[in-house]
């Protein structure tokens, strides 16, 4: 299965994570081998506007609990384990990709991913000493420092990137994790959706495969592929092919946290948003799940981080396009098809009495634009819209989206206890994600300095509150 030890016993952190080994897992031996295919086809705009071929990868935990007879370390490295490896190199056969490297070499005029026999997808296996329902709990914060030692590195180069990196942790007596690290401008959440349910169902069936992703690459324009090349040769050129990674850090004290909404929750929120939009005359806005959850959490982090009247706040999320170019992709399509929603706003009006409404307003109408665009002015507004000359006091960002569904990834053992998505205390984005709880309908993920958890925790709740207020 084209395995092969790395090495042993190999100490990771100062959390008692110790790495049982690294292997290189790659597809079985296919007919045809993909020696390299364009990448900047995945590239967007506002993506590219934040330096996606050096952005930090994107991180990711899903904790699993096993019954007592697979806890220990003699079963798993027997049972589960095997399982895992196996159904990995299964799965790459039709992920072949995942296996390459992105790589821009001088005398190509644009970003590769490329991919030769040999090429493999890293898995470290690991042991930790952690506490395994402490790093999966949902009603307490966590110190994001006790995450980093469970996650794979994806060490880069100027020349080339890898796609993707993985781990498995074992917690003896208690479960174990999956963690990757995955190259955004290679692999966007659909992307990485359908690689880990493919996984999962493969290791869980041991015959069937999730959906197979679909390579093509055909649908741009030289002309497109042009104007963003330009882009991201001119972030720090000129002509800089340089893949290296930003060393983004995570601030010290950041602590991670997780807020459950119900489904009775987001009702009341978006009953209460229609109301005070119907009342200010203004009934043809998008109000979706999105929409309300995000205006609620933007609101209040705007107050969190004490902004005034007189500053601009813009709010930064990807919208998957895979149906909106022309011709349209399968929804199967490899890659990064995201175009970036900057919604901005004066602050002044957000903190009003109407603060979240008029933020689910203008988050709805850059939904709205996106939307009731044609075909081809969406295909230009992910290929080649100029950067917005708007100037912002503070930006936030989004990661993630419910509609991915990563509490559906079962290995077999059951669904995960707890997702988390763990790069956001580098970007400083909130994450919406579904919730494995069956009580709550989504989650919001946030890395919050230790001093600034309890203010949050009091506005968002205070602000359920007056929502269920006549």
């Amino acid at each position: 299965m084209g395995e092969e030890k790395a090495h042993q016993g190999v100490l990771r952190g100062s959390a008692g994570v110790s790495a049982a080994g690294t292997c290189k897992h790659s597809d079985a031996p296919i007919s045809k081998r993909v020696k390299s295919r364009p990448c900047i086809s995945d590239g967007t705009e506002y993506l590219a506007s934040v330096k996606v071929p050096r952005f930090p990868p994107t991180q990711r935990l899903f904790f699993y609990e096993l019954p007592p007879h697979l806890g220990t370390t003699a079963a798993f490295s027997d049972t589960v384990l095997p399982r895992l490896k196996q159904s990995l190199s299964l799965t790459l056969q039709s992920w072949t990709l995942l296996a390459g490297n992105l790589a821009w070499p001088q005398s190509s005029d644009k970003p590769l991913i490329q991919y030769s026999d040999g090429d493999a997808v890293s898995l470290t296996v690991a042991e930790s000493g952690a506490d395994f329902r402490h790093l999966s709990d949902k009603s307490s914060f966590r110190e994001a420092t006790e995450y980093h030692s469970h996650l794979p590195d994806l060490p880069s180069s100027h020349a080339r990137v890898p796609v993707l990196a993985l781990q498995v942790t074992l917690f003896p007596n208690s479960g174990f994790s999956v963690g990757y690290s995955a190259h955004h401008a290679v692999v966007d959440g659909k992307t990485a959706t359908m690689f880990m349910n493919s996984w999962a169902s493969v290791c869980s069936s041991s015959n069937s495969m999730a959906d197979q992703p679909f390579y093509g690459r055909a649908f741009l324009s030289e002309d497109q592929e042009r104007v963003m090349l330009n882009r991201v040769l001119d972030q720090g050129g000129p002509n800089n092919k340089s893949l290296m990674l930003m060393d983004l850090k995570s601030p010290g004290d950041a602590a991670f946290v997780t807020f459950q909404l119900t489904r009775a929750n987001i009702e009341t929120l978006k009953n209460w948003v229609r109301a005070r939009l119907e009342r200010n005359q203004q009934t043809d806005v998008h109000l979706s799940n999105f929409t309300a959850i995000s205006a609620f959490v933007w609101v209040c982090l705007i107050k969190l981080h004490g902004m005034r009247g007189g500053e601009k706040a813009q709010l930064r999320f990807a919208a998957d396009c895979r149906a909106r170019l022309d011709p349209p992709v399968p929804s199967t399509y490899f890659g990064n098809c995201v175009v970036g929603c900057c919604p901005t706003a004066d602050v002044d009006g957000l903190l009003g009495e109407d603060g979240v409404a008029m933020a689910a307003k203008v988050i709805g109408e850059a939904i709205d634009d996106l939307k009731h665009a044609d075909l081809k002015a969406a295909q230009d507004l992910i290929f080649g819209r100029p950067s917005s000359p708007i100037s912002v006091d503070k930006v936030f960002s989004i990661s993630g989206s419910p509609r991915f569904e990563f509490y559906k990834v079962d290995f077999g053992w059951g669904r995960p206890r707890k997702v988390e998505v763990t790069s956001i205390d580098r970007t400083g984005a909130f994450s919406l994600s579904d919730s494995g709880d069956g009580t709550a309908a989504v989650e919001i993920g946030l890395a919050l300095k230790k001093n600034k958890v309890a203010g949050f925790a009091s506005m968002f709740a205070s602000g359920l509150e007056a929502f269920g207020r006549p």
